[in-house]
């Protein structure tokens, strides 16, 4: 593997064993690997900020939202001190105070960030989980071709697919010809090579429920209505950010978009990750803003307020405080007073960075023209609950946990996968 790509598998290995107890005994040999995710996650919420003033409650942020584990940030912050991504790193009694950063974008990030984890001589299974993982993103494999296909130590494989399969790092399809393996990440970066496989091979009910999600990008997830398409998501085949709703129920809300840029579906997948938490917290705002329901209209007035150089900020409002907590937390806001004398709302401002005003134009085509006309959460956006709710689950988590109740069937999948294993290019 390239450097690039290690670097890139890091953070995603850190995203599904984000599903696990932090705790677990199984995830020991696998220090190296989280250490290095956890940075490259950390790295898309401070891109852009320059200088942070205040560490600790970045530190308490990262943890709540990114899972960043508390005694790992000053770790985490020294793999990106070495790496020349932050200076002026300033400690008092142990504790990060401040420091400035300048994070390179994705190409730069990633290489950088996988050459520090081949410094840390990671262990056999960490090197060979990112190599699975990898392959399986492309591909599905057959398990009993598995350790062939990866040149794997066959000692060493129970231990993987218990960690990987436990994070949902790797799933499993049983068919009537074995079991296959594969990655949500497949599904996750091969968009429309999957929908292409649904269209040729699929059944009418999946090839409906999939042109559902195409005629509303952030589709609301009902396994009443659409029974198939809730067992891809739960398979990983479709990305579905999830938002708590007024009564603490998580809601998935799936997005297939078309991309007119690949490396948003690779290397630049943090970004588009950011845009599909704006849309399904937008979906959630359109369904479920209790006192402040967003119309249709309503949701892209938000985003083009935001976006407007000569304004970026939204009137106060007596929910905003609560509505927009997670998108301030995120970087993407900060609380102003309130413009009217005595007033004790907020006012929410934009923080007008790169990857935040992108994240915004990605959410805003995908609203009106179901594709990303201009141009996988890192999910440092899941802080942007636009709707009422003060949570956000990543697509790698809205899989796992989904999956508790709806499998894939090999009914209906099966055929997919066997004509995905057999294409020599994805």
């Amino acid at each position: 593997m390239e450097e690039f790509d290690e670097g890139l598998r890091c953070q995603d290995v850190h995203s599904g064993l984000r599903n696990l107890d932090p705790n677990s005994p199984i995830l020991g040999p696998l220090n190296d690997t989280r250490l290095v995710g956890m940075a490259a996650t950390l790295s898309g919420l401070i891109r852009g900020h320059d200088v942070i003033q205040d560490a600790q409650a970045l530190m308490q942020v990262a943890a709540h939202q990114l899972d960043v584990n508390l005694l790992s940030f000053g770790d985490v912050i020294r793999v990106l001190e070495d790496a020349g991504f932050v200076q002026g790193v300033q400690r008092r009694g142990g504790k990060i105070t401040t420091f400035t950063e300048t994070v390179p974008y994705y190409d730069d990030l990633y290489a950088t960030l996988g050459e520090a984890w081949r410094d840390r001589a990671p262990t056999e299974v960490e090197q060979q989980l990112l190599i699975v993982i990898d392959g399986l993103s492309k591909s599905p494999v057959p398990l009993e071709d598995l350790e062939t296909s990866f040149s794997l130590d066959g000692q060493a494989l129970p231990d993987l697919l218990e960690v990987a399969t436990n994070a949902g790092l790797i799933q499993t399809l049983k068919t009537i010809d074995g079991d296959v393996l594969y990655s949500p990440f497949f599904g996750f970066e091969n968009p429309a090579l999957l929908e292409s496989l649904v269209i040729d091979h699929g059944t009418d009910q999946l090839i409906g429920e999939f042109a559902a999600v195409r005629a509303r990008q952030g589709l609301e997830i009902d396994p009443a209505k659409y029974p198939l398409l809730t067992g891809a998501v739960a398979g990983g085949l479709v990305m579905a950010a999830s938002v708590r709703l007024p009564d603490g129920t998580m809601q998935p809300f799936a997005a297939m978009p078309y991309v007119s840029d690949p490396q948003l579906l690779t290397a630049r997948k943090p970004v588009l990750d950011k845009a599909l938490a704006v849309l399904a917290c937008l979906r959630c705002a359109e369904n479920y803003g209790e006192y402040n329901t967003l119309s249709s209209a309503g949701l892209i007035n938000v985003i083009d307020k935001l976006l407007d150089p000569y304004r970026g900020f939204l009137a106060p409002n007596s929910a905003h405080r609560r509505q927009y907590e997670l998108m301030r937390n995120a970087g993407l806001l900060v609380f102003g007073p309130d413009s009217k004398p005595g007033g004790t709302w907020v006012t929410p401002k934009f923080v007008d960075t790169k990857d935040n005003r992108e994240a915004l134009m990605l959410a805003r085509d995908l609203i009106l023209h179901g594709e990303l006309i201009e141009r996988r959460v890192d999910d440092a956006v899941a802080r942007q609950a636009l709707a009422s709710g003060k949570d956000y689950r990543a697509p790698m988590q809205t899989s796992h946990r989904i999956r508790q109740y709806a499998e894939p069937s090999p009914e209906h999948f099966g055929k997919i996968f066997e004509k995905a294993m057999g294409m020599s290019a994805l």
